[in-house]
């Protein structure tokens, strides 16, 4: 039976595929790396992990980096996955140097990059493949399948389509021919070639060398929609897409001898494997990896709606893939991150473990380092996407909210107490008019409750003496000394050489003042807080509370 009958969309011999997609022309020791995602939902973070790493990889060494659409399972696909895919990746700075770009758009000489548009490719091998005898058609019902499991199960030997079981592989060109006539669904299946008791060796570049039993199983190739199966297009695309490193998940390992019997049969050199550990995370006494379903930080969307910095999970990632990153970032703290060199020969065998109180330490160095005015700009536009309101009264005076941002920021010791922009709108939401005047019920209650209570007259005597023009130095010694007239001691060593002459100390003034102007115990420098704030709506919050 002619092969071209099994592969009628078959248009190229594999010499013609060579020269379509010859060897890339880049300098000595280039590594070309790919991102293959599936299009069947949100973006995993574990995705923005291996592009990490991936990316890094190749252009530390002057190589490429692509991206190619896995989609050859149509009946998973979800709508809208591709963009999502695409945003975060460029969100990320992680954009592809071929692949899909947007719209369906791609730049790149080793395309199609979507899997779906490479059928003709696919079996084009897969035609070459039955000529040369390394694979054959297979007419197995689901019935004859099941029947095939049910009696391994019974005879307590490994299930799988191979050896004996494999009971399409030596049928006659006359049963191939009846089945043909019937209009029998068929696969296209490897013809495998390994030996009960052969090996095979991968030299894998995290794990070193790891032996495996030979591939016996004659793995479909082609499913009856004629589109290829996982294990056949990754050996076929990263041989013409002229892929050096493949960078996957350990739940690959297995995979690795069929995929490497595929390589010898057509005569292809295999790339070059690093196997990575999944991200997990501690659940209990256990360790598991993090879950689309049951962990709300496993989609990149997670990290996206919270408003963590961008910067902040990559370099998160960075303390995932290699643990000197740390060290590293602490001699380097100005360096831009891309400088910093990942060796896969270094990543853990073991996988990364997920710590929510490590990003967020990550997060505030982050950020901590960040002007005001780019913490403006990546806040806003966070704001804009996920808080509408906050962005209305945040981007309506820049100025002003700069001036919020910038508030103990110009020491030696800036202050890092931003963790993500999602914290903005309650971290510094009293600064504005509409939402303090939300909050004056709580500044109320607080107020009430403070103890030693502010004594009658004194916020209001704050309020008319207050002057925006007084040095920090200066203003404190014009509050101490109010507060001495109202019976607070100027410190914490004062009142407690002669608590009964004071009724509290120059803390419980400032921590009365915080409750006004800010309703809450705990804010920033308080100078620079009402510096901010100006002398107008510290005189207004405090008439009215004095009021209260």
């Amino acid at each position: 039976m002619p092969a071209d009958v099994f592969t009628p969309e078959a248009s190229f011999t594999i010499d013609e595929l060579e020269v379509r997609f010859p060897p890339r022309d880049l300098p000595a020791g280039a590594r070309v790396t790919r991102f293959g995602p599936s299009p069947t939902g949100s973006m995993h973070i574990g995705g923005l992990y291996t592009s990490l790493v991936s990316r890094r990889v190749a252009h530390q060494s002057g190589g490429v980096f692509y991206l190619r659409i896995e989609d050859t399972d149509k009946k998973r696909e979800v709508e809208g996955t591709v963009e999502l895919i695409l945003a975060s990746l460029a969100t990320y700075g992680l954009s592809p140097d071929e692949g899909e770009v947007a719209d369906g758009k791609e730049v790149g000489a080793y395309g199609p990059y979507r899997q779906s548009e490479r059928k003709p490719i696919y079996q084009s091998c897969v035609r070459w493949l039955l000529e040369q005898g390394h694979a054959y058609p297979c007419f197995a019902s689901a019935e004859e399948l099941q029947a095939l499991r049910d009696a391994q199960a019974k005879h307590k030997v490994p299930p799988g389509y191979w050896g004996t079981w494999a009971i399409w592989r030596d049928k006659t060109a006359a049963d191939v021919d009846a089945a043909l006539a019937a209009g029998r669904p068929f696969v296209i299946r490897l013809r495998s070639t390994g030996g009960r008791d052969a090996r095979v060796t991968l030299p894998d570049t995290i794990r070193e060398s790891i032996e495996f039993p030979a591939n016996q199983t004659d793995v479909v190739l082609l499913k009856a929609d004629g589109m290829p199966t996982y294990h056949l297009a990754h050996v076929v695309d990263d041989h013409f897409m002229r892929t050096t490193d493949v960078v996957r998940g350990n739940e690959w390992l297995a995979s690795y001898p069929m995929h490497a019997e595929m390589f010898k049969l057509f005569g292809w050199a295999p790339p070059r494997f690093a196997h990575i550990s999944p991200i997990e995370k501690n659940d209990g006494a256990s360790r598991r990896k993090l879950s689309k379903r049951s962990d709300p930080e496993a989609s990149v969307g997670w990290y996206m709606e919270a408003g963590y910095p961008k910067q902040a999970v990559i370099e998160y990632l960075l303390n995932l893939i290699d643990g000197r990153f740390e060290d590293w970032r602490g001699a380097n703290p100005a360096v831009s991150n891309e400088d910093f060199v990942i060796e896969l020969e270094r990543m853990n065998r073991a996988g990364a473990l997920f710590d929510l109180a490590k990003l967020d330490s990550v997060s505030r160095d982050v950020v901590g380092a960040m002007s005001a005015g780019a913490i403006f700009d990546a806040a806003l536009s966070w704001a804009s996407e996920h808080a509408a309101d906050f962005a209305t009264r945040f981007g309506a005076d820049s100025a002003y909210s700069q001036a919020i941002l910038d508030i103990e920021r110009r020491g030696e010791r800036p202050r890092k107490d931003i963790v993500k922009w999602s914290d903005l709108p309650a971290d510094i939401g009293y600064f504005f008019e509409d939402s303090y005047a939300a909050l004056v019920p709580e500044a109320q209650a607080a107020l009430a409750a403070i103890q030693p209570a502010p004594p009658e007259g004194m916020l209001a005597a704050i309020a008319a003496g207050y002057d925006p023009a007084l040095t920090r130095d200066e203003w404190l010694e014009w509050l101490r000394a109010l507060g001495l007239s109202y019976g607070y001691a100027a410190n914490v060593k004062a009142f407690k050489a002669a608590p009964d002459e004071f009724r509290g100390h120059f803390g419980d003034l400032a921590g009365a003042l915080r409750v006004v102007l800010a309703a809450r115990r705990n804010t920033p420098d308080l100078y620079e807080v009402m510096q901010v704030l100006g002398k107008d709506r510290v005189v207004e919050r405090l008439s009215a509370a004095a009021g209260w």
